[in-house]
């Protein structure tokens, strides 16, 4: 093992001989070089990096700005949706309000016919004798409405 280290070591001294030959001033020279071309690579990665910062602004600022314009649009439609459902509320209202009298006539008579069809049945499916009479009773007031209506 000792001689082993001891050409490695031989080999190291020999590059040391070597690298102690060359001159001061050629080595500023080269380190010199060396830090010029590394400011010139390092400009140009910033150069690059700040290129796509500025594309990749560009690109979020233009969808940003089409989502913007979508929810506009959408707040805008729900406007006019309100003022359409404002406008349907008012128009109900009008026609409840001239509603002709010969149609609410007719509700009501529709709307006793079918009390009066009901009562029937009751009547008819009742086995108590009192609460048999009073139902008719409630259908002979019932057609007694019914006949005003009528008139």
């Amino acid at each position: 093992m000792s001689v082993e280290s001891g050409k490695v070591h031989k080999l190291e001294s020999a590059q040391l001989d070597n690298s102690s030959e060359h001159s001061g001033d050629e080595q500023e020279a080269t380190s010199v070089q060396g830090l010029a071309d590394t400011q010139k690579d390092m400009s140009k990665v910033a150069l690059i990096v700040s290129l796509l910062a500025v594309i990749l602004l560009v690109i979020f600022f233009f969808g940003m700005n089409r989502n913007i314009a979508g929810l506009t649009n959408e707040v805008k439609s729900f406007g006019l949706l309100r003022e359409d459902v404002s406008n349907l509320d008012q128009r109900m209202v009008q026609m409840q309000q001239e509603m002709p009298s010969q149609i609410k006539k007719m509700i009501a008579h529709d709307l006793i016919n079918e009390m009066a069809m009901k009562a029937a049945y009751l009547g008819n499916t009742l086995e108590n004798e009192v609460q048999r009479s009073r139902m008719q009773e409630v259908l002979r007031t019932l057609k007694e409405v019914r006949e005003g209506l009528e008139q």
